[in-house]
């Protein structure tokens, strides 16, 4: 209900009941909205039998009367691993760049409008080309084309598009609206004050962003099973830490300290750059052990077959591995992971799934390189406050033409929805851990030494941490491997 409720959407009773029977209610809901549109505020019973009986390629499912609550109200089993959805959509609906670029960008502003349509905070609204002088006060959502600082008073004039047109607004330096950094290509609400005097642009009183609700039910499993985070593993680099590996793999394997939290280990997430590529960066053939990328992965393999064959291990590429680089990233080929352990998913970057019941979405998170010399204050070494930029956005890297290629695909895949339990990175190099809103932020650290480019770009790394996060209470447990056996460091493991 509240996920419906975070979109503005009004369920019918019975179709809620309906939903709840469903496996996946979750993913039903994602394309209950997509089919309702912005039109209609309505989520009908009949809308969801339609959605179920799609999703089985079988006859419109019945539920005989008076079995509904019954069913709803039974308690749901968490299962281990679900996906919920990949930001990898598959190729582009155009042939022309110029269109696709514009299907992902309308793809882009229509979700995040659904989360902002309907706000009390936004009274009024308009589409762009309907704003009127004589509306006095009015709302619009856009997406931002433009920010530009006036040269004497240092007031912001911004551009703001939707699907009917654009429209320039004056955001003084003082507001509310300037006092968070905006950023190009974001979409954002902004309720509009107009002047009497006729030529003058909108005054910006109010910014909404899409965000996080403040109030929302929490994912938690119904029993204490733990999964383990990691992220930049660098196979094939010179400066892989292999002796701290190895210790991760004896802790794992009950060898070391605390034998009974590790069998209480199920899963395992890796957020990118699973091994180091090939001409990612100059001369990066010096720091190569393994020069090859096929048998890069092939050590990939014999690595991760190290871990206990019991644990589900989840994985997503990054900038440095053998993919397409814009973003979203598909999985990997067949061909490069056949020699992987079975017990090893491959999925998108980036990529949302729940764990016991718990929504993890996994991005490896090259857009910090554009987020960073955007957002004052912002450095590689706090990657959190980066994380929760990306949450109040509801997106993983808006702005395009910087250093983060973006793929012009049907489907913005870079939209947050649904908003997660936990958001982990990795690319940093680094190791943070925070909150927001409920969201557990995990910056993953890498298992890479400190390079000679690393040290150019001024990235000091904070390799060999492991988080361990247990799944019934979103608690955290820090490992640290980077001196031998692990030491320990947190509450609630």
């Amino acid at each position: 209900m509240h996920y419906f409720e975070e979109h503005h959407k009004l369920v019918e009773s019975g179709a809620l009941q309906l939903l709840l029977t469903d496996h996946q209610p979750l993913i039903v809901s994602r394309e209950l909205l997509e089919r309702s549109g912005a039109e209609s505020p309505f989520v009908t019973r009949e809308m969801v039998e339609e959605v179920i009986a799609r999703r089985r390629r079988l006859p419109t499912p019945t539920v005989p009367a008076g079995r509904e609550e019954m069913l709803a109200s039974a308690p749901r089993r968490a299962v281990p691993f679900e996906l919920l959805s990949e930001g990898f959509s598959g190729p582009p609906v155009a042939t022309q760049p110029l269109a696709a670029y514009e299907a992902l960008f309308h793809s882009r502003y229509r979700a995040l409008a659904r989360l902002l349509r309907g706000r009390p905070s936004l009274p009024n609204l308009r589409p762009i080309q309907e704003l009127r002088a004589s509306d006095g006060v009015a709302s619009v959502i856009g997406m931002v084309r433009e920010v530009r600082e006036t040269p004497q008073r240092h007031h912001l004039i911004l551009t703001l598009d939707d699907e009917s047109g654009s429209v320039e607004l004056l955001v003084p330096k003082d507001s509310p609206g300037s006092r968070v950094p905006i950023l190009p290509d974001e979409v954002l609400g902004a309720t509009l004050q107009f002047a009497k005097e006729p030529g003058r642009l909108p005054r910006v009183a109010s910014i909404d962003r899409p965000d996080v609700p403040a109030s929302r039910t929490l994912g938690r499993s119904p029993r204490p099973r733990r999964v383990l985070f990691l992220s930049d593993l660098h196979i094939g680099s010179r400066s892989f830490l292999a002796e701290a590996w190895k210790e991760l793999v004896g802790f794992l394997r009950g060898q070391g300290p605390r034998p009974e939290l590790a069998a209480s280990i199920d899963h395992v997430v890796i957020a990118g750059d699973l091994v180091d590529g090939i001409g990612i960066y100059p001369r990066q053939e010096r720091d190569l052990a393994i020069s090859d990328v096929v048998e890069q992965y092939a050590e990939l393999g014999r690595r991760l077959a190290e871990l206990p064959e019991r644990l589900g291990i989840v994985a997503v590429p990054g900038n440095h591995d053998a993919v397409c680089p814009a973003e979203p990233q598909p999985a990997l080929s067949d061909s490069l992971t056949r020699g992987l352990p079975p017990n090893v998913r491959i999925l998108a970057n980036p990529s949302t799934f729940a764990l016991e019941g718990v929504v993890v979405e996994a991005y490896h998170g090259r857009s910090f390189d554009d987020l960073i010399p955007a957002l004052p204050g912002a450095s590689y070494a706090r990657p959190t406050e980066v994380m929760k930029r990306m949450l109040l956005m509801r997106h993983l890297a808006p702005i395009y033409g910087d250093r983060t290629p973006l793929a012009p695909l049907p489907r913005d895949g870079l939209v947050i929805d649904p908003a997660p339990d936990i958001l982990v990175t990795g690319h940093a190099h680094t190791y943070g851990v925070d909150r927001y809103r409920g969201v557990l932020l995990l910056n993953a650290s890498t298992w890479q030494a400190e390079t000679e480019y690393q040290r150019m770009r001024n990235i000091t790394p904070v390799p060999a941490r492991a988080a361990v996060v247990d799944l019934a209470t979103l608690n955290l447990l820090s490992l640290d491997f980077s001196r031998g056996p692990p030491t320990f460091d947190g509450a609630g493991a």
